[in-house]
């Protein structure tokens, strides 16, 4: 692998709301100018709506992922409620599935709000290094595909 840190696959489990809402930071300043310039029901106007709004939500989704499920509160009352009832704990297997369906949400809404900022690549403020596709969920996945390709001889695993 590659010792600059632009250069190796980002990975799902690296993704933090930082980014995600750095992105947003980003993107969102530019949209609403954009709608400022355009009038009401212009083509221009109605674009840069849509495109905020679609970023607002794949924004949300990612930290939405990462917070992980949220936990329900209970009402203040008086009255002391029943205690809830047992809930098994996951076996391992429940939990990594869970922990790769995660992983692999974040991937897909990072991967759809890069495939929208990547336009601006060229922009000043734009960050290369941080804002990069996701190629593997985390460090073990990546490391199974390289073993992979390399006992498949596809390619070297390291060049020379």
């Amino acid at each position: 692998m590659s010792t600059d840190p632009g250069r190796e696959p980002l990975l799902a489990a690296d993704i933090t709301m930082d980014d995600a809402w750095a992105i947003y930071d980003f993107l969102v300043p530019r949209l609403e100018s954009l709608q400022r310039a355009h009038g009401d029901g212009t083509e221009e106007r109605r674009t840069a709506e849509a495109l905020a709004e679609a970023i607002s939500v794949l924004v949300l989704e990612i930290e939405r992922e990462i917070r992980g499920p949220k936990r329900p509160r209970l009402a203040k009352s008086s009255a002391r409620p029943p205690a809830p009832a047992p809930v098994p704990a996951p076996t391992e297997s429940e939990r990594i599935a869970r922990e790769k369906q995660r992983l692999t949400m974040i991937r897909e809404y990072w991967n759809q709000l890069h495939a929208i900022v990547q336009v601006w690549r060229d922009s000043e403020g734009y960050d290369r290094v941080r804002w990069r596709q996701v190629g593997f969920l985390d460090a073990a996945a990546e490391a199974e595909y390289r073993r992979y390709v390399t006992e498949a001889g596809l390619r070297k695993a390291e060049r020379p």
